[in-house]
């Protein structure tokens, strides 16, 4: 019989860290799931944890590739093997309370018009301190009241790591995506398949890194093309992600948010270039405090 939730954790040269959050995901209380772990050819001996894990917990599965793959083919390709009604993502560096997966089940269960919900999320920064996710606050409304409202500000992505129902998220995943952000369109598109909500309390802990760290990978994977647009997405990192949701979304809901995907690509922009040249940081925040003057504030 299959289970009702998959859960897919990426990981990639976790050697330090796999099994703690291996441990955080077979010891949650819902008991009724399967892990898949994709290791995106770790050369670290993370594969040989994985192994073990799997030979002794028949709820855990072990692909590992042969060679690294660009990361949206992994997130997508985990999520194409699922067969359950309940599915999330886990990242290696993570880590789950043991309510967590119980906790967003119980409120989708009785709320079949949502598709995903996720707990209040912290994050964790390499100095040790502790803030409070920005991104997981109830979406609800019509399907391009739910997509204006999540483009205002897309935030921290805490919600990706939720539980949603499977075939609506796998409907979300487009093939081919290798973008800068492409975790927001997936986000986005969701939200045309239900509401979005949020169970009260922090029951996963994530690894927070600092802006840069986006952006130096950002350099790493993404700009390659040397046409127009990849010339262009050196100045505007969100113009593919832009071109995405204008092919995916449906045309009501590009009228109603494409003056927000523009205000993404300036702040993108600001960000690119107060990460490449640090003098232009009071530039940044002046042009934020306009911002804020002229956007509604939201949750």
């Amino acid at each position: 019989m299959t289970p009702r939730l998959t859960i897919g954790l990426i990981i990639y040269n976790g050697v330090d860290i796999a099994r703690r959050c291996i441990d955080s995901l077979i010891g949650q209380t819902y008991t009724d799931f399967v892990l898949l772990i994709h290791d995106n050819g770790s050369t670290d001996g993370t594969s040989e944890i994985c192994a073990e894990y799997a030979a002794r917990d028949p709820r855990v599965r072990h692909v590992r590739h042969p060679q690294t793959i660009p990361q949206s083919d992994n997130f997508r390709g985990v999520l194409m093997s699922a067969d359950s009604e309940y599915y999330m993502w886990a990242a290696d560096d993570d880590i789950w309370s043991p309510q967590f997966a119980e906790l967003c089940i119980a409120q989708l269960d009785v709320n079949p018009d949502a598709v995903a919900c996720c707990t209040e999320v912290n994050f964790r920064y390499p100095d040790g301190d502790v803030r409070r996710a920005r991104g997981t606050f109830p979406i609800v409304g019509t399907p391009d009241e739910r997509v204006r409202t999540y483009l205002h500000n897309p935030r921290d992505s805490a919600r990706l790591y939720g539980v949603y129902r499977t075939k609506s998220l796998q409907a979300s995943y487009p093939a081919g995506l290798n973008m800068f952000g492409y975790d927001w369109l997936v986000v986005c598109l969701s939200m045309l398949h239900g509401h979005h909500l949020q169970v009260d309390g922090v029951q996963l802990l994530r690894s927070g890194h600092a802006p840069g760290k986006y952006f130096e990978r950002y350099d790493r994977h993404f700009v390659r093309d040397t046409g127009l647009v990849g010339r262009l997405s050196w100045f505007l990192p969100l113009l593919p992600l832009s071109q995405a949701l204008k092919a995916h979304l449906p045309r009501s809901a590009w009228k109603a948010s494409r003056l927000r995907v523009a205000r993404l690509n300036l702040i993108q922009l600001l960000l690119l270039l107060k990460w490449k040249w640090p003098a232009l940081n009071n530039t940044f925040l002046l042009a934020r405090k306009v911002d804020r003057l002229f956007t509604k504030k939201q949750p």
